[in-house]
């Protein structure tokens, strides 16, 4: 095994909706290793990106170049000189690599526009979920205010709606998105939710889970399943309101080793389908090995909430859910927590997940974790914490059973004893490698050729021919 020593991990920014920053994993525990993923798949192509914070601006600057590259060819005559256009953005976006080259492609987006059309009413709308203080946050750690001289807003689902006629029927979108006469979706690849989304026109999720009231989001992701829940954003992308207002997209492009570049065209069909394709091909490698993974305590450590930690470019929720074949659309529901009409109510989780500490993440703020304590063992590293989670509204119970520790160590002991596992994997915003314990890059490495041979022959043509892709 060529395992690194393990290494620092992205920089966050401090936000209320988390305690103070603390020390990473790979700073505090002697025994962590960083595994290169291609330790695991030799043939995962390098990203542009490092993700060393040290490196960041290296990082960037590349970010910057891919995005002016891309660009260059996208028709932006829709534009004129005397509009006013919003650049429309999403809050994931900022918990991928630490959200800088998410913001960077956002700031390029607007001086290449400028540059083009003479524009210069150009704002940015910052859609964000449930948290209130979280635009300004955003705004303000990534010198947003200042770019866009102040015409920076968020915008949330409970904000003023206005009413769309689709081809579904009227639905809601928040008022604010679409206060100018133009917009540019600038998006990511988001691969966060596989499980829930199965990679099914998820490049379209943004116009109803940012872009939308809450009672259309709601339709979306509460009153569908997770294969036929696409129809929503598509028919609001669809939809004369959005077409009379579009310019482009122009998306960050991912796979787990990184950005691997931009790709901005008028034509965002195109751009989904060739992101399923690469993302089947890279992120569903990687998710079938977190399949072989029998027995493992999780450590959260970043800056974002927990569900949407990365580790390896995977989201905790992967490792959480991942207990069949998310992107077998024979498999009607995969997810626990996503229901059949048919079927009881079932909240079954991956039986392997033996534990989760907490060294540090954000609080609900509208997420509910409530369940999780009762599958899966909590210990919640430090008072401040426990403090946030126990007036957190969202989880009323959770605290009942979870447990608070002193320390990270004392944390990861507990969890280790009781899950009987020595197997620790650390969810800390990496991509290109993964923090884990020996004993689990030692599993990982093993099971990783079998894996690949599997999906190269078997999981990936079948999963394309279902999409209609080759």
């Amino acid at each position: 095994m060529n395992a690194l020593t393990a290494l620092k991990p992205p920089a966050f920014m401090h936000s209320d909706y988390g305690p103070a920053l603390q020390p990473h994993v790979a700073e505090t525990l002697d025994d962590m290793v960083s595994v290169p993923l291609t330790e695991f798949f030799p043939d995962f192509a390098p990203a542009i990106t490092s993700g060393d914070p040290a490196l960041l601006e290296a990082d960037l600057e590349r970010v910057r170049a891919e995005t002016r590259a891309s660009l260059a060819s996208v028709d932006m005559s829709g534009i004129s000189a005397d509009d006013s256009v919003n650049i429309l953005a999403s809050e994931h976006g900022f918990g991928l690599m630490g959200g800088w080259p998410y913001a960077e492609m956002i700031k390029t987006i607007r001086e290449v526009v400028m540059q083009r059309t003479g524009c210069r009413k150009i704002h940015l709308r910052l859609a964000i979920y449930r948290g209130f203080r979280e635009a300004d946050e955003v705004a303000e750690h990534f010198g947003f205010n200042e770019v866009f001289e102040g015409r920076v807003k968020g915008l949330g689902p409970f904000d003023q709606g206005v009413e769309v006629d689709t081809a579904v029927g009227p639905m809601y979108l928040i008022k604010r998105a679409f206060d100018s006469a133009k917009f540019i979706h600038a998006y990511y690849d988001d691969p966060r939710e596989m499980y829930f989304n199965r990679l099914l026109y998820k490049s379209f999720k943004s116009f109803c889970m940012s872009y939308a009231r809450y009672e259309t989001r709601s339709v979306y992701h509460s009153m569908f399943g997770n294969r036929s829940g696409s129809v929503i954003p598509r028919a609001l992308f669809d939809s004369d309101f959005i077409q009379q207002r579009y310019t482009f997209s122009s998306v960050l492009r991912t796979t787990p080793m990184g950005v691997i570049g931009v790709d901005a065209t008028t034509d965002l069909y195109a751009i989904d389908r060739r992101i399923t394709k690469g993302h089947l091909e890279t992120y569903g490698r990687m998710q079938r090995l977190f399949a072989e993974i029998k027995d493992c305590v999780a450590i959260w450590d970043g800056g974002r909430w927990g569900y949407y930690l990365h580790g390896g470019g995977l989201i905790f929720g992967t490792l959480l859910t991942n207990h069949s074949d998310a992107f077998d659309l024979d498999q009607p529901v995969v997810a626990g927590f996503m229901q059949s009409p048919t079927a009881p109510v079932n909240f079954s989780r991956n039986k392997s997940l033996r534990g989760i500490v907490v060294n540090q993440a954000w609080v609900g703020a509208g997420i509910p974790y409530v369940t999780m304590p009762f599958t899966s063992p909590m210990y919640i590293v430090g008072e401040e914490q426990a403090k946030m989670w126990r007036e957190d509204p969202t989880n009323p119970l959770l605290m009942d059973r979870a447990k608070v520790v002193d320390s990270l160590e004392q944390g990861v002991a507990l969890a280790c004893e009781k899950g009987q596992t020595d197997k620790l994997i650390v969810f800390d915003g990496s991509y290109g490698h993964l923090t884990c314990s020996q004993s689990m890059a030692d599993l990982l490495k093993e099971r990783a050729p079998a894996v690949d041979k599997l999906v190269a022959e078997e999981l990936l043509p079948k999963w394309l021919a279902q999409r209609g892709l080759s």
